[in-house]
């Protein structure tokens, strides 16, 4: 936009720009009367003259009048620049009304001077993490796993060819300005139709119309909807192919789909379909950026290790420049992580590519969970190996009180945030 945009209608500025020439205006004439004063024997015109002849001031002292139109020229700039900061500020009042124009600037400016903070999961728990996360930090990146095949994602998906949008409208919600408001109108499902078990949430259609909008292109359609919502940071598809999960048991079962696979126990080995999917452009560069790298927390077969299987993904990992976290999950998840520790969630990332990757673990504090948590059982934070399967040394592990009072099964998004932000890792790696 020119500069001369900001003389459009409906933007609330002019009539502040107006005010504040016209204080600057007044301040000038003060100066000017207050000079010809000075100037003894000056023929300089008096331009206050008239205008004290006006409000009867003719007789007042030309410096007096001089000194009273510079007090009032100062007073209606400072309103023309005030209601130029607040104009220019109420865009980003929508999610706290009665919050001061001080401590708004505050904020902003404490979030403006935050790190690079890159978020790679999926579901639930990506949103858990960004929700705190987006209080800390502007920059702040979320990049969402492709593979969920379930529920209206997984209809749209079909009917549409496109890839699913569902993870994608939980992020675009969790880091919404207007969380509350966003989340009741975007999760709001229509009624079913004949032999579906659920209608379509409103958010995934209106994901599927701006992508049909930018001609079938992933990131821009994601990008439209961005605008719409004043969202904070960035959502980023990890790639824009629909990604099908295939997984093996140990007794050589192979399962198909991630809505099949959050439900199947002693997975063994995972890939994805098409193998060679391309990452998008803006998760590299993320990437490659980043001054955190954060993975999970999420389902860890279905949200996390798909991540992984993308292998211009897992190169970009293997090239950073900053740390890598893993946020172990609280409990054990039904079905897909059944009867895992620690241990065992650890080594299956380490097999599908995380090996030597991870500079730090996150784990809830065992104290601050109730046992038989909604969701399974409580992970226990330790790690009773301490190299991987190949002789390294397995990555530091600290203990956090991090989980949910009132949804013990969960991470509690401020309490993450805070502690991963103050986590003593290690000094960022050099890409080779």
């Amino acid at each position: 936009m020119s500069r001369l945009g900001w003389l459009k209608p409906g933007l609330g500025v002019k009539r502040w720009l107006l005010l504040a020439f016209l204080g600057a205006g007044t301040i000038a004439l003060g100066a000017l009367s207050g000079i010809r004063a000075l100037a003894t024997g000056a023929q300089l015109p008096d331009p206050l003259v008239q205008i004290a002849e006006v409000v009867a001031l003719r007789d007042l002292d030309p410096m007096v009048r001089a000194a009273a139109a510079a007090a009032i020229g100062l007073l209606l700039v400072g309103a023309g620049l005030v209601g130029l900061a607040r104009a220019a500020i109420l865009p980003y009042r929508t999610d706290r009304p009665g919050v001061s124009l001080l401590e708004l600037l505050e904020r902003r400016r404490r979030l403006a001077r935050g790190r690079r903070v890159v978020v790679l999961g999926g579901g639930t728990g990506l949103g858990t993490a960004l929700r705190g996360l987006k209080l800390e930090t502007a920059h702040l990146t979320a990049i969402v796993s492709m593979g969920d095949d379930g529920g209206s994602s997984g209809v749209l998906r079909e009917q549409l060819g496109i890839p699913p949008v569902g993870d994608l409208r939980n992020c675009l919600v969790a880091l919404s300005d207007a969380e509350s408001t966003a989340a009741d109108l975007l999760r709001f499902r229509l009624p079913a139709e004949p032999g579906a078990p659920r209608g379509h949430a409103i958010g995934n259609l209106l994901l599927a119309a701006a992508i049909h909008q930018e001609g079938g292109d992933l990131e821009r359609g994601v990008a439209r909807v961005h605008r719409i919502l004043n969202v904070r940071g960035e959502v980023i598809p990890g790639t824009t192919a629909a990604l099908e999960l295939i997984g093996t048991t140990t007794d050589g079962t192979t399962v198909r789909g991630q809505a099949q696979l959050a439900r199947t126990r002693h997975i063994e080995r995972m890939r994805i379909t098409p193998e060679g999917a391309r990452a998008t452009p803006s998760a590299l560069r993320a990437i490659q950026q980043a001054d955190l790298i954060v993975l999970g927390p999420g389902s860890l077969y279905t949200s996390v290790i798909p991540h992984l299987l993308v292998p211009e993904i897992l190169a970009a990992l293997q090239a950073r420049r900053a740390p890598l976290v893993w946020v172990a999950n609280v409990d054990e998840q039904e079905g897909e992580t059944e009867g895992m520790d620690l241990d065992a969630h650890l080594a299956a990332l380490e097999a599908h590519g995380a090996s030597g990757l991870i500079d730090g673990i996150l784990a809830t504090s065992a104290s601050s969970r109730r046992v038989g948590a909604i969701g399974g059982v409580p992970i226990t934070p330790v790690l009773h190996h301490v190299t991987d399967a190949e002789g390294r040394k397995r990555p530091p592990l600290f203990i956090r009180d991090i989980a949910s009072r009132r949804t013990p099964h969960l991470h509690e998004p401020n309490l993450l945030s805070r502690a991963l932000l103050r986590l003593p890792l290690r000094e960022p790696r050099r890409a080779p």
